[in-house]
């Protein structure tokens, strides 16, 4: 079944409303504990991110502890969106003919980490501070951008990557 972005969205809003996630950054890792999962970081190969495992009906969401604290965050959420959307219908990228879950579990994690209503209000009180937003939302400024694109607070032309000179 495919779902709307704003289903994905909704679900995300009502986790978040769930477990009392009033402001950011949002916990991620709480709220996976709270859904009674496991968060188990290893040291992996770094083209791996993270996956969800049901192991006789436990689940589990293994993250690569090498990755930068806010892709572990994103990628804890993308594991959360597969338990709350898809845990009944899991499939490993080997053998999923379902491509279209990581795609929904990506707008369901960007929610989670940047709920919509959360940004709007914090890019009020910030000016549209993207890298300002980016660090009290705990999450990439390249996130933080797309997300403010998509909830209309930007347009593509209205920023500008500055990059650190040797």
């Amino acid at each position: 079944m495919l779902y709307t972005h704003w289903y994905l969205r909704k679900q995300a809003d009502e986790l978040l409303e769930k477990f009392k996630v009033e402001g950011p950054p949002v916990d991620v890792k709480m709220i996976a504990e709270k859904l009674g999962i496991e968060v188990v970081e290893l040291t992996l190969p770094t083209w791996f991110f993270g996956t969800l495992l049901d192991i006789k009906g436990s689940f589990y969401i293994v993250v690569n502890r090498l990755m930068p604290e806010t892709r572990k965050k994103f990628t804890l959420a993308h594991e959360i969106a597969h338990y709350s959307l898809h845990g009944d219908k899991l499939c490993y990228m080997k053998n999923c003919k379902r491509d279209y879950f990581h795609r929904e579990a990506d707008a369901f994690a960007a929610e989670l980490c940047m709920p919509s209503e959360m940004v709007k209000k914090e890019a009020r009180n910030w000016f549209n501070d993207y890298k300002f937003l980016a660090k009290i939302f705990d999450v990439s400024e390249v996130a933080m951008v797309r997300k403010m694109q998509e909830i209309g607070l930007i347009k593509g032309t209205d920023y500008t990557w500055v990059f650190a000179q040797k």
